[in-house]
């Protein structure tokens, strides 16, 4: 198994790759899970076809937002990819992972989005506690915090927290955005034991993700 790079980034057009929602949990053991589950693939080359105006739809191009702090990773046959800070290298132990996919619509209802935020919030919290056992073991005492519609680079975006108890009894933070950028849909899950580091990691990383965006020309 080839070790983790120390800096990972991936591409997506059009939306391709599956999705499923999810996060990733805690800490000693992710770091295991990831050695072990994930092979270590640097995108840095990563070549898909021309997006622009003769050639509509979405790239999408993430990175670690400093290679000196992140070790990325991309999970062997899925369009998903684990950032885990370094040794002594933020405040709290933290994961960042992101999944990409296709979009359902280029242009989500601003209605039909809020009430995707509230009604499915229960049960992304569900799938997030089954794909944390499956990575860590059960988390006790999820539960939502909060779940509000935000922009990211300049596109829509649901975004919800959650806080659990972890199998040493400290909490552990949930901060999770799904952004809807043209046909691709992008969800990235910041995990750290303090709210604010899993906030800030988040940003970090939508900050320097890059999203070329071209619709296909109006129909006559």
């Amino acid at each position: 198994m080839t070790p983790p790079s120390s800096k990972t980034t991936g591409c997506l057009h059009s939306g391709q790759g599956a999705f499923e929602a999810g996060v990733m949990g805690t800490f000693s053991d992710l770091f295991r899970y990831a050695v072990i589950a994930v092979a270590a693939l640097s995108l840095a080359g990563c070549v898909t076809a021309a997006v622009g105006p003769e050639h509509p739809g979405t790239k999408v191009t993430f990175k670690s937002p400093d290679p000196e702090k992140w070790t990325g990773t991309r999970v062997y046959g899925e369009r998903r990819s684990i950032f885990r800070c370094k040794p002594l290298a933020c405040p709290e132990n933290s994961i960042v992972s992101i999944r990409t996919a296709a979009s359902p619509t280029r242009s989500p209802d601003p209605v039909a989005l809020q009430k995707f935020a509230e009604a499915d919030a229960q049960r992304q919290m569900a799938q997030t506690e089954q794909a944390s056992t499956e990575a860590v073991g059960r988390l006790r005492d999820l539960m939502l915090v909060s779940s509000r519609i935000v922009k990211l680079k300049e596109f829509p975006a649901v975004h919800w927290e959650y806080k659990a108890t972890g199998s040493n009894d400290k909490p552990v933070y949930f901060v999770r955005d799904m952004v809807f950028a043209g046909n691709t849909m992008i969800d990235v899950i910041s995990t750290s034991l303090g709210v604010e580091v899993a906030r800030r990691n988040s940003a970090d990383f939508v900050g320097v993700m890059e999203i070329e965006d071209f619709a296909p020309p109006a129909r006559q």
